[in-house]
């Protein structure tokens, strides 16, 4: 595990002569516990100004973690400058009870984190308050109230990566639910009930993660009888740019495993829109770096197969792929 340092992002503040770039400022941190990545962010009137990428590692424990984002938080400020941080939000990928700040189920990631105490570890090391939500919950929050769900009071994200994450805006309300689960689990809607060799990361079996995500994506391909015919076979990693760049040379199991994924994509996402009736979807996600692609196959599927006397919801790209969930995190804080 070790730090990658992002280029310092400068905020110009209204009044300068009283907050010069981060001195006197006070700021919120957003983390983002990503199952590979680890980002923190320096959140100050809904702009990321400052980040540090820290390198995961899930399968280890969330309390191995904490000396590298004490570390990373402190490194956002400038040597001699004041820490005036007001709060810690995180985004964490599981189940989380907003109510009490505390993780519910982590989904075979950080598994001790249910045993923490967060709350406290943020109060004894910084001196502020924490608040935890769901990550995809909390990209949604961050998309709606700064990106491309800006002024809508029905919103849907899907975001594509290396796994499949979904949330709900509905009537102005984030969606949590009586178990807060609401609205987080359309990457687990069951789209195979016959399919019982891919066991998803909840332990069941059929999901639309575990049929088309890119922790999956590997041992699909490599399961396919085409694969030692496939240039796959030789591909240093098989993720959605390789699958990408071979199907434009006609790779055959490179266009079936495209194709594959799309599709599981498309009626995942029409399963949301019948379940959730949004105004606007917003994909985010790491796949959406090249996005046009799957945005124009999402759109086509849903005017064939969402049932929508209406019109189909609009579709759009997100507005921040990589920092909606920080912002959402410190949105956590705001009224």
């Amino acid at each position: 595990m070790a730090f990658q340092q992002d280029s310092l992002m400068k905020e110009e503040h209204p009044n300068s002569n009283h907050c010069n770039k981060y001195k006197y400022c006070m700021y919120k941190v957003g983390i983002d516990m990503g199952g590979t990545r680890i980002k923190i962010g320096l959140v100050r009137n809904g702009k990321v100004v400052a980040s540090n990428i820290l390198e995961a590692a899930s399968d280890q424990s969330f309390k191995v973690h904490l000396p590298l984002l004490e570390r990373g938080i402190s490194q956002l400020f400038p040597k001699g400058e004041k820490k005036d941080i007001q709060a810690i939000g995180v985004a964490f990928p599981g189940l989380v009870d907003t109510a009490k700040n505390a993780i519910i189920d982590t989904s075979s990631k950080y598994t001790d984190a249910p045993s923490l105490n967060l709350v406290r570890w943020a109060q004894q090391k910084f001196g502020v308050p924490l608040k935890i939500d769901n990550d995809a919950r909390l990209a949604c929050l961050g998309e709606w109230r700064y990106g491309a769900g800006k002024g809508v009071s029905d919103m849907v994200l899907l975001t594509l990566g290396t796994g499949i994450g979904t949330a709900v805006i509905m009537n102005g309300q984030l969606l949590r639910g009586k178990h807060f689960q609401a609205g987080i689990l359309g990457g687990h809607f069951i789209i195979d009930y016959k399919d019982k060799n891919h066991v998803c990361s909840c332990g069941k079996y059929g999901c639309s993660e575990a049929i088309a995500s890119m922790w999956m994506i590997r041992d699909l391909a490599k399961g396919h009888p085409q694969f030692n015919k496939s240039l796959l076979s030789s591909a240093n990693v098989i993720d959605w740019e390789t699958i990408l760049s071979l199907s434009a040379q006609n790779d055959t199991l490179a266009i079936i495993l495209k194709e594959h994924c799309l599709q599981t994509w498309a009626v995942t996402l029409v399963n949301l829109v019948h379940a959730y009736d949004p105004e606007r979807i917003v994909i985010g996600g790491g796949i959406m770096h090249s996005g046009a692609i799957v945005l124009d196959y999402l759109r086509d599927t849903m005017e064939k197969r969402a049932w929508c006397p209406s019109g189909p919801p609009e579709v759009r790209q997100a507005d921040f792929p990589d920092t909606a969930a920080l912002l959402g995190a410190t949105e956590l804080f705001a009224g």
